[in-house]
């Protein structure tokens, strides 16, 4: 299912027009700067997880781990706290909000700054939840809990995405049980790399991509 179509099934149908709501645009305008701006995000995740084996380790961990995702939930991908952490993410993938900005501007024309950093956030929510609702069939029960006796390196980059990641998802992908919340990023920072899983089979990133993405690159 391509990607727009799945992030507009999220919040009751409701999506793009929260996330219009949120950046005080119109519907149309918002899914129109949104269908630019997730692509561009996920084809950025993707080339850090190709980058980065740590990083792909900790995104195969994310996608078992949340495989019961409750997208329905009002703001799930939009509100206040949606956006803190799509923002978080724009700054670990570009370096910087301005350069996430910088980015998003040339892919969105006439939308101004806050609005479009609105936008650029609530994408970035929405692709990590698209990528873990995509996946669970793959991933559900494929992982064993027994650890890897090597811990692998990564550096604090890797780390930091893999937290990132970690507490995106938990967000994004909230559990059924009613008035559950998630740990905000600040919980995360600072842990060490965790033992990679033993699998009986490791999808290929492609694999993990295709289902938002599809076979193409930009």
């Amino acid at each position: 299912m391509p990607l727009q179509d799945i992030l507009g099934d999220t919040e009751g149908g409701a999506f793009y027009r929260n996330a219009a709501k949120a950046a005080g645009l119109t519907e149309a305008d918002a899914k129109s700067a949104i269908a630019k701006l997730a692509p561009a995000i996920a084809n950025a995740l993707k080339d850090r997880a190709g980058a980065d084996p740590e990083a792909f380790e900790a995104l195969l961990e994310l996608l078992e781990d949340n495989g019961e995702a409750d997208l329905n939930e009002a703001g799930a991908l939009t509100d206040d706290e949606a956006q803190s952490d799509g923002a978080a993410i724009l700054k670990d993938l570009h370096g910087s909000a301005a350069a996430a900005q910088t980015v998003a501007g040339k892919l969105v024309n006439g939308v101004a700054a806050e609005a479009l950093a609105t936008l650029n956030a609530i994408s970035a929510t929405g692709v990590l939840a698209a990528l873990s609702q995509q996946n669970v069939s793959t991933l559900s029960g494929g992982a064993a809990t027994a650890a890897d006796t090597q811990s692998g390196g990564g550096g604090f980059l890797s780390v930091l995405f893999a937290a990132l990641l970690k507490g995106l998802l938990q967000g994004a992908s909230r559990q059924m049980a009613p008035k559950r919340r998630r740990r905000r990023y600040a919980s995360h920072y600072g842990r060490q790399t965790a033992p990679r899983r033993r699998r009986r089979r490791t999808p290929g990133l492609d694999d993990i991509f295709k289902g938002i993405l599809g076979g193409n690159r930009r």
